[in-house]
């Protein structure tokens, strides 16, 4: 699978993609820690692979529900680089190969939800790069009259 447009997969409502862990992870990379059953292809094993993104992807959701409305910031390459490591982690461990680097970027992506679920740092990015929408409506209030233009100006 050395050309990631061949891939025919859903992006949609998606942080981490088969493309973004590509690009994150590389090829070789993926290969190593997806095609370990027989008959080995020399391919990424796309069906383990989406299914560790299926998994990290709706992990991301849960840390992020508490703040934001999910799924969410969909275009935040921070919110994408935690759910490529989570992923990458969720492929590893399912074959029990996770190095320390797997382990560390793990650790390192879910202290980042927990602070981004507690409010603690933000996601990276603007709400003109995101589809993300407040987790609670707020009143406006304004003073002054209101103007019959709707520009607030009198």
């Amino acid at each position: 699978m050395n050309d990631s447009s061949s891939l025919n997969v859903n992006t949609s409502n998606t942080y981490a993609t088969v493309e973004a862990m590509i690009t994150r992870c590389g090829t070789e990379d993926l290969v190593e820690i997806t095609d370990t059953e027989a008959p080995y292809t020399g391919e990424i094993n796309v069906v383990k692979l989406q299914a560790a993104i299926k998994s990290a992807n709706s992990e991301v959701d849960a840390y992020l529900a508490k703040q934001l409305h999910v799924p969410t910031v969909l275009k935040s390459p921070f919110v994408q680089m935690m759910a490529c490591d989570v992923a990458r982690y969720h492929v590893a461990l399912g074959n029990a190969r996770v190095s320390d680097r797997d382990e560390k970027r793990y650790e390192m992506a879910v202290k980042n939800l927990k602070a981004v679920n507690k409010g603690e740092i933000g996601i990276g990015a603007g709400s003109a790069q995101t589809e993300a929408a407040p987790s609670i409506n707020l009143a406006q209030m304004t003073s002054g009259r209101p103007s019959v233009f709707g520009n607030s100006q009198y």
